[in-house]
């Protein structure tokens, strides 16, 4: 049961939440899942405006003509299910440092997310990250249902963190793989890759008009792992490439430095084409990372 993994409390507030999207292609998509001003039979009525040639004569508001002597159009606020893409980073990255628990918060999260945008009646798909040349053996299909909320955790319980991922070379065959299923894309990594590898992605997406949210996850030892002076050496979680390193407090000063200017320019591209980005750090509580400062940033409301 779901209530394994939040309680009760929690999940009412989650209850609560709706992912936060922009509109993106052909069709509407907005907010809470509802495509306002569009004329048509829907479910509730939205406001009036003016009538022009080649409007529909049904939705003229006869009652009004006769006050005012003027032709206005009913329109309708019209329920429109949004498709909703959660890419999951599961590199071997994601696993350091293993105090931190980094890949349990990202699961954490992507339940979270998942049963948010369900709740909200929205088509949710889950996809694992990793190089490979079979993406619909990594993925979930699209759910509708509340309860297939059990089939994702289902399927995150058997996740293990591996290999390294080419971010670029993933996106554009999952674009590929979803042809013209566009809609909100939830990114949730650790986003350890150079700028313009990133860039590259994410302007794949762009280009096709996807809504994209991101969420970078770190540990508190990884921001710093000097701080606790306890190593003398450092591991590519990827590729297991090992170097010792001098711990002096000027080479913690230039790693937190280098760290917090890789993060920068990550938030300062999302900001510059107005990507929700958000930074999870793992000794956030979750439930605080989700309730204020998810809707702070205009990841959910």
């Amino acid at each position: 049961m779901l209530g394994d993994i939040f309680d009760g409390k929690f999940l009412k507030k989650l209850d609560s939440l709706c992912l936060e999207c922009k509109k993106t292609y052909g069709g509407v998509r907005k907010g809470n899942y509802e495509a306002a001003n569009k004329k048509g039979t829907s479910i509730e009525f939205a406001d009036y405006q003016e009538y022009m040639p080649g409007d529909d004569f049904r939705y003229i508001d006869w009652n009004v003509y006769g006050r005012l002597d003027k032709l206005l159009i009913k329109t309708f606020k019209e329920e429109e299910e949004l498709s909703v893409h959660i890419l999951f980073d599961v590199s071997r990255s994601m696993q350091f440092p293993e105090e931190d628990k980094k890949f349990d918060y990202a699961k954490d999260l992507v339940i979270a997310l998942s049963y948010i945008a369900l709740s909200s009646k929205n088509s949710v798909r889950l996809a694992t990250m990793v190089n490979t040349d079979k993406i619909s053996q990594n993925r979930t299909p699209f759910f509708q249902q509340k309860e297939n909320i059990f089939v994702i955790a289902d399927f995150l319980k058997k996740l293990v963190p591996q290999g390294e991922l080419d971010f670029v070379d993933y996106i554009s065959k999952y674009i590929h793989e979803v042809k013209g299923r566009r809609g909100t894309v939830v990114v949730i990594s650790d986003f350890m890759m150079k700028p313009e590898v990133y860039t590259k992605g994410f302007n794949y997406l762009r280009f096709k008009n996807f809504d994209i949210k991101v969420i970078q996850i770190l540990g508190e030892t990884e921001l710093d792992p000097f701080g606790k002076g306890n190593k003398n050496q450092v591991v590519d979680v990827e590729t297991n490439q090992k170097m010792n390193i001098n711990f002096s407090e000027a080479n913690r000063k230039k790693y937190k430095a280098a760290m917090e200017e890789h993060n920068q320019r990550l938030a300062r591209f999302c900001r510059i084409n107005r990507i929700v980005y958000s930074l999870a750090k793992t000794n956030i509580k979750f439930e605080n990372f989700i309730l204020r400062e998810l809707p702070r940033i205009g990841f959910v409301r």
